[in-house]
């Protein structure tokens, strides 16, 4: 996947391609994941770049294909992950590499929006790595791998992962 096709996609699809997030709310949708008393919105994107405090994605559901810039949230950006979230479905930002599909959980904070969780869904033409926290049982990267190869390749699921 060539990061200079999907960006020129992105800023032809959408004028207000390179406002970051502190110009314009993230896309609508509300998730239960309680941070700090602030319910988080859910964004579906492609990774464009991530760096040691931001990641930059094409929003996959918004009608605009918009490019949005979120800043990590203070834990993100230290390089670890919030209580609020699941355990084996949160990355760090330098486990995540351009042309990820990610769901990435962001809040509004003093007119802020920030980003506090990436969930890789899909590595095209690689692995899910592990995330942090793996779970012991049925990890989410063994699983959303095993489901990929199924999808791919027909490869059957394990019975472990079922």
């Amino acid at each position: 996947m060539n990061l200079k096709y999907l960006l020129s996609v992105a800023l032809l699809a959408c004028p207000t391609a390179l406002l970051t997030a502190e110009e314009k709310p993230p896309p609508k949708r509300e998730r239960a994941i309680d941070f700090n008393g602030t319910q988080t919105r859910s964004t579906v994107g492609i990774v464009l770049a991530a760096t040691k405090d931001s990641i930059m994605i094409v929003d996959t559901e918004d009608k605009e294909k918009c490019v949005t810039t979120y800043p990590a949230h203070d834990r993100l950006a230290a390089g670890t992950v919030h209580k609020c979230v699941t355990p084996g479905f949160s990355y760090l930002l330098t486990d995540v590499r351009a042309g990820d599909i990610v769901l990435v959980e962001t809040f509004i904070e003093a007119k802020i929006t920030y980003c506090v969780a990436i969930c890789i869904h899909e590595r095209p033409g690689g692995t899910i790595p592990p995330g942090q926290l793996v779970r012991k049982t049925k990890p989410y990267h063994e699983v959303r791998n095993a489901k990929i190869a199924l999808r791919d390749m027909g490869t059957a699921i394990p019975e472990h992962l079922k």
